[in-house]
């Protein structure tokens, strides 16, 4: 048994992978790196109650600025007014992280398994970006009225470090509102038009006969 399983490995190691695989592996492994450091780190944030420290001094330009500072703001009124949700959130990035990291690893491999991964990251994928989306319509957009006080005393700190006028009230929930819940919604979706790659090009014809699997 374990010889024919260690057979079939070598000979799937022994074909040429296709470039755009590659390319979609070293995708996987940038993306299921980032995601389970993001989980890890909203995961710790709860556990131990610290909030995140950022001190800003003018080196960002003002808009890379808002979107540091309002992330900051946002994670840490998440960790102390909403830790279950947080933690559900954090969770479902950590366990997407790791199975596009084990996806990459069996891909690296020449594991007969890795096809079958890549295509439970990419429903798991769909799955986590519809979470996402409702995660940032249902709690984030309902957080922001009562945020704001507290984002716009942080970038009036921000800007004076900097030497520049504090932000308008006005511009400060303009901002708050497209960096931390328009855009976030965009990349929702895009993660949604990420999966639906990995899934029809790793149910494709030419993958499967890659791993010699009729379905």
């Amino acid at each position: 048994m374990l010889g024919g399983r260690n057979e079939r490995n070598r000979s799937i190691g022994a074909g040429r992978r296709p470039r755009f695989m590659t390319l979609l592996t070293l995708l996987m492994l940038l993306l299921g790196g980032r995601m389970f450091i993001t989980g890890a780190s909203d995961l710790y944030r709860v556990v131990t109650g610290k909030a995140e420290v950022l001190n800003l001094d003018g080196g960002l330009n003002a808009e890379n600025e808002v979107i540091l500072r309002g992330q900051v703001v946002l994670d840490n009124a998440l960790a102390r007014f909403r830790p279950v949700t947080l933690t559900l959130h954090a969770l479902a990035r950590l366990g997407l992280g790791l199975l596009y990291l084990f996806a990459v690893a069996a891909l690296f491999s020449g594991d007969a398994r890795a096809r079958r991964a890549c295509l439970l990251a990419g429903w798991t994928g769909i799955a986590v970006s519809a979470g996402n989306a409702l995660f940032l319509v249902v709690v984030v957009r309902r957080m922001l009225p009562w945020l704001l006080p507290m984002l716009s005393f942080a970038m009036a700190q921000d800007a004076t470090r900097a030497g520049r006028p504090a932000p308008e009230a006005v511009m400060v929930a303009e901002h708050a509102r497209l960096f931390l819940v328009d855009v976030p919604l965009v990349v929702s979706g895009m993660g949604v038009l990420w999966s639906l790659l990995l899934i029809a090009y790793f149910r494709g014809r030419r993958v499967r006969l890659f791993y010699n699997q009729a379905r």
